[in-house]
């Protein structure tokens, strides 16, 4: 405890006392003290060196007149540029007992922010005051660094994207900190497609008289200027450097201009599976993944909406592209559901605001007359998925987009059209130019198969020379153009005629799709869904093979579980005759749905020596 007199004139005397109980037992002690004044001055607060080059030290010392061992003194001495941290003052509060006090002072960099650190001491008890003006000399700019570019990417104008970066650098001293009050020249190195900054160009700046765009860095030594996009995709960079030094400059990068709206080629629909048991059940989900690019290859940007379509079923409407990883993309559920479409195919399409491709032929990743380019129609419902628009059938879809003039041919394969990529080009329904900055709809589609639960097992030709055939022909629709047919002949208790005792043989594990039931007005070279598909079974069927037959067996070797795919595959069943004496073997083959789980089965009867020939075997 310190005790100071009322004022350096005045004394006084007063007692302390202390009490405490112990035992039970209550203790008492007093003792009387008196306090006499003594004049304090503060005579004298210098610095060793001032004015203080910038990040320097010096001894500051203070001459105080009345301090002694018998007599301390309290002081306090207060800076303003201590108190913004921008320098250190040990010690800043202390007892004084001698003539002088030496304190230690080190700038932080406060010349920067000010000319002159104004100390003050100050007696605790009596308010005497002191004070010291050092000069701190400024700290010599440095470097200017490149701080951010926000938003890295900007897209082109009039995309409906962001358009425009602030861009910031900072002016640095030697250790590093920030220096206010510098005056930063900027000039733009690119204006490709006209792109600006705080609204001028390139071309604002003569070169032979020079007239840069200047800032003044605020106190966090920061300028920052918006730099806008042109109609170019592009790199841009800003050069900054100091107007009083032109030594100390540097660059921006991480900006740069893209084209931000989905090109036709760079955009891309897959789905999860290509065949689903859906044609008997409903809510059977699929996924449909679009992963959508600029004419550059570069991501769109997320939030770019996409529409889904289709004829048959459920699909989400619209998604929003996301950055996963980097990569524009996003996916659209689908469940199994009416209407089905009687050939069991369902086509899912789906599109968004784009710019037709172009290849460009000079480089300069603009489109220029003469260049080949994708003249894209509207978009329709392609119910048998062959690229063709069919009034009787096919649905357009009626966008705002509204194009009425002849399409004009691809000139180069590389932009040519097809099934994935409908376009009502045959009626006209084109503009005959390159159509970007949102002007058009990027689109695909893609099949699906609504497999049935049951399965219609097939020969891969209807005559074979090792078969006694029982099963019925079928006559089947093998492609989207509904005169492209065949016939196949069931597996249904058929004979197989081998001469081994080992052998293969290879069936079609193709759905149970009925088709449309023939009507006399139905057209049969027309009507695309008067014969059943060649569909496949539900991907990841299993198909098994086994014997009854006591010395026979039976496998599948290949093809146990059907693929992801939209053209009907095979299965390889393999049959041994472990009995020289078994000449007839009765083979099951078994397939079950991934869905219902529901089992179909087919037999052949394989024979070899005498009951081949009893049973007719040539």
């Amino acid at each position: 405890m310190v005790l100071s007199p009322a004022s350096s004139t005045s004394a006084g005397a007063d007692e302390v006392s202390a009490s405490v109980s112990y035992a039970g037992v209550a203790l008492q002690r007093a003792q009387g003290f008196q306090v006499q004044a003594t004049a304090v001055t503060l005579n004298s607060f210098v610095a060793l060196i001032n004015p203080l080059p910038a990040y320097g030290q010096t001894n500051l010392t203070l001459g105080i007149t009345g301090a002694s061992v018998t007599s301390p003194v309290n002081i306090s001495v207060s800076s303003s540029c201590v108190t913004q941290g921008k320098a250190t003052l040990s010690p800043s509060s202390f007892t004084a007992t001698s003539a002088t006090v030496t304190m230690q002072y080190r700038d932080s960099g406060c010349g920067a922010v000010q000319a002159t650190d104004q100390l003050q001491a100050v007696v605790t008890s009596t308010g005497t005051t002191r004070t010291l003006s050092l000069a701190i000399q400024p700290p010599a700019e440095s470097s200017i660094a490149f701080v951010q570019a926000l938003p890295e990417q900007i897209f082109l104008r009039g995309s409906g994207f962001t358009e425009s970066s602030v861009v910031t650098f900072e002016v640095r001293d030697a250790a590093g900190n920030p220096l206010p009050n510098r005056v930063v020249e900027l000039r733009l190195q690119t204006g490709a497609g006209g792109v600006t900054m705080e609204g001028r160009g390139v071309e604002s700046v003569n070169p032979a008289s020079p007239t840069p765009f200047t800032l003044t860095s605020n106190a966090l030594g920061r300028i920052s200027a918006r730099v806008n996009s042109g109609t170019l995709p592009t790199p841009v960079r800003v050069h900054a450097r100091l107007a009083t030094n032109t030594a100390i400059a540097t660059v921006s990068s991480n900006l740069s201009v893209a084209v931000g709206l989905p090109s036709q080629l760079n955009f891309s629909l897959s789905q999860g599976t290509r065949n689903i048991e859906g044609y008997n059940i409903d809510g059977t989900p699929n996924t449909y993944q679009i992963i959508a690019a600029d004419r550059s290859g570069n991501p769109v940007p997320a939030g770019t909406s996409i529409n889904f379509i289709t004829e048959g079923g459920q699909v989400e409407a619209i998604k929003q592209t996301q950055l996963v990883n980097g990569i524009a993309r996003t996916t659209a559920n689908f469940v199994s559901s009416e209407p089905r479409p009687v050939d069991g195919r369902v086509t899912v399409t789906t599109y968004a605001l784009g710019e037709e491709s172009f290849l460009d032929l000079n480089g300069d990743n603009a489109f220029n007359p003469g260049e080949p380019f994708q003249d894209l129609g509207n978009i329709f419902k392609d119910r048998v998925f062959d690229g063709l628009y069919d009034a009787a059938i096919d649905e357009y879809v009626p966008l705002t987009v509204n194009n009425s003039s002849a399409c004009v041919a691809p000139p180069n394969p590389l932009l040519l059209l097809d099934a994935s990529i409908p376009s009502m080009t045959a009626q006209n329904t084109c503009d005959g130019v390159w159509s970007g900055a949102g002007q058009v709809y990027v689109r695909r589609a893609t099949e699906t198969v609504l497999s049935t639960s049951g399965a219609r097992p097939l020969w891969p030709t209807p005559t074979d020379g090792r078969l006694l055939g029982t099963g019925a022909l079928v006559r089947l629709q093998v492609a989207p153009n509904p005169a492209t047919r065949l016939n196949f002949r069931q597996v249904l208790g058929d004979t197989l005629c081998s001469a081994s005792s080992t052998g293969t043989f290879t069936i079609l594990v193709g759905d149970a799709n009925p088709g449309r039931p023939r009507a006399p007005f139905l057209d049969p070279l027309t009507d695309y869904d008067q014969f059943p598909r060649l569909n496949p079974m539900a991907a990841l069927t299993t198909v098994g093979a086994s014997s009854p037959t006591i010395g026979f067996t039976a496998i599948v070797i290949s093809g146990s579980l059907v693929p992801s795919t939209t053209d009907v595959s095979s299965a390889t069943i393999s049959y041994d005759f472990a009995s020289p004496t078994v000449n007839d073997g009765l083979v099951v083959i078994a397939f079950v749905s991934p869905v219902s789980s529901i089992r179909s089965s087919a037999t052949v009867r394989v024979v070899r020596g005498a009951a081949a020939a009893a049973a007719g075997c040539p």
